[in-house]
């Protein structure tokens, strides 16, 4: 009877380790598939005159 409860302890501590193993191994699966499926998004910006004051205010100079 106690060699039983041993046995079924070791094999649920093997499932648990097996089953923590694998769940890692995904997630780690995962980021990586993430990172490389990153995309970048390119934008153009154009300043509007408003835009321009205020950076000359800021700065101290101004452009007429």
């Amino acid at each position: 009877m106690k060699s039983y409860k041993i046995k079924s302890l070791i094999w649920l501590c093997c499932f648990i380790a097996t089953a923590v193993f694998y769940y890692n191994f995904e997630q780690q699966l995962t980021f990586e598939n993430q990172i490389t499926n990153a995309s970048v998004v390119d934008m153009e910006f154009e300043d509007t005159v408003e835009d321009e004051r205020q950076d000359s205010e800021k700065s101290g100079t101004v452009n007429d």
